[in-house]
């Protein structure tokens, strides 16, 4: 096994670790206060321009207000997701799960059962795909990519069977107020983003888990002989994904007021953006939730004005993936000044602990 402590640094130049263009990139970023300060200040440079250009776009500010209904709900789904993407895992099923969730939620209500406790089973079949998807991960050492897509396919195939050809609709008043209401101008899903934001970036900052999930992404097996029950963190971050999933599903149902067997189905592409756009690494071990918050926004207003404008939802849709591939582009472009993973590793533990790092001695990485 490698011993990262020793490993010998590369010259600098053309093959080195410190390359003038990322460095560069990396200078320009940091001039700006960093990804997420340079992401906030192209945030509001967008909301001045889509302000000035469109009118009912901001109008008074109750616009910016009522157009968040059309996007919280993905950045839900992207709160859940990214402590998987730090894991440096990927969780494709998050779509699938929102469906789940909102389709069982219904057909329990549907036969009877009140409101609020068939949202909780729904809730409860959401994290049953989590759990499925992390013990294919840990246990059956299944790829991400491969087991995610597979298990949403499972869940795809369950919410058409459980939603049959006239899925439900019509849901009490008291349930759709999560989806529609208001508190004076401020919509319901915007005030829940908001609760559910900050309990996540208290999770990722404040707790083991969080940790244990950034040190997993840098390496599994420097967090092994650091003590970190790397396998039942991971089943954590997945069942965690699909919970989180599973209230988007259940705010898109009440939004609604109906459910399908594809209501979560776009969901992924814009969450994933959101999650690299905010500054997560797409390899894993890098990145902080506030700048996926604020990716929230900055995508989420970014399409809504881009439709506001006359353009259509395929351009826009377009758009959001040319976004994607800029922001990593970026991001590798500028990190790669930092070397390869294992000398990017053995700094941060040293910046970390103040101490060399070597995964190969359990006794030199600090607990």
């Amino acid at each position: 096994m490698t011993d990262l402590s020793v490993v010998p640094k590369r010259p600098a130049g053309p093959q080195g670790t410190s390359p003038r263009r990322p460095a560069r990139a990396r200078g320009l970023i940091s001039r700006f206060g960093g990804w997420e300060s340079s992401l906030l200040l192209l945030f509001v440079v967008e909301l001045v321009y889509f302000s000035v250009s469109s009118p009912d776009f901001f109008n008074g500010g109750s616009g910016l207000l009522s157009l968040s209904q059309q996007f919280v709900t993905t950045g839900i789904v992207a709160l859940g997701l990214a402590p998987v993407v730090l894991s440096g895992g990927i969780d494709l099923s998050v779509g699938s799960t929102a469906s789940l969730s909102g389709v069982v939620m219904a057909a329990l209500w549907k036969g009877g059962t009140n409101i609020w406790l068939a949202a909780l089973g729904g809730l409860l079949a959401a994290l049953l795909v989590g759990l499925a998807n992390g013990l294919l991960v840990v246990r059956g050492r299944l790829e991400p990519l491969i087991g995610t897509l597979a298990v949403g396919f499972i869940a795809t195939s369950i919410s058409t069977g459980v939603a049959g050809n006239s899925p439900p609709y019509g849901f009490p008043t008291s349930f759709t107020t999560l989806g529609t209401g208001t508190i004076g101008q401020v919509p319901f899903q915007l005030i829940i983003f908001a609760v559910l934001a900050v309990m996540v970036l208290l999770l990722m900052t404040r707790t083991e888990f969080g940790r244990s999930i950034t040190m997993i992404g840098h390496s599994a097996s420097a967090a092994r002989y650091s003590g970190i029950k790397v396998n039942t963190q991971l089943v954590r971050a997945y069942m965690f994904s699909s919970l989180m999933a599973g209230v988007a599903g259940l705010i898109l149902g009440a939004f609604y007021s109906a459910v399908r067997a594809d209501l979560g189905d776009s969901l992924l592409l814009p969450a994933l953006t959101m999650i690299v756009l905010g500054g997560v690494d797409i390899f894993g071990g890098r990145g902080r939730t506030i700048g996926v918050v604020v990716a929230v926004f900055a995508l989420g207003y970014l399409t809504q004005g881009l439709l506001i404008s006359g353009y259509s939802q395929l351009t826009s849709n377009m758009v959001i993936s040319v976004v994607m591939l800029a922001a990593i582009a970026v991001k590798m472009f500028a990190g790669s000044a930092e070397g390869s993973p294992a000398e990017r590793l053995r700094n941060r533990l040293r910046k970390v602990h103040g101490t060399p790092a070597n995964p190969a001695a359990p006794g030199k990485v600090p607990n």
